[in-house]
């Protein structure tokens, strides 16, 4: 099976937590953690998730990797058990490529 993703994915060392700080669905999400990310999205590993094309601001905490937190925008683009997919619609592209380095 070809692989369709336009950007390479990265498993990050340690376990990265995100806090989701606003959403324009009615349920809250309480946060969660980074599953893998790439330029262009991430992966949520949650308990709570949201609907298809809720969008999202939220805040990764990536102090230990970069020394600062990066604050994030996007649209849910998938759900299903485990927790949600993102696609990036503003992200600070310096940031996402220091974490990309890991």
């Amino acid at each position: 099976m070809k692989n369709r993703r336009r950007e390479r994915r990265i498993h990050l060392p340690d376990s990265l937590n995100a806090v989701i700080t606003y959403s324009d669905a009615l349920r809250k999400v309480p946060g969660g953690y980074i599953g893998d990310i790439s330029g262009g999205g991430m992966f949520m590993l949650t308990d709570t998730v949201l609907d298809k094309d809720a969008y999202v601001t939220m805040k990764l905490n990536t102090e230990p990797f970069i020394g600062k937190p990066v604050f994030i925008q996007g649209l849910v683009v998938r759900s299903d058990t485990r927790g949600m997919a993102i696609q990036f619609t503003y992200a600070n592209d310096d940031d996402i490529s220091s974490l990309m380095s890991f």
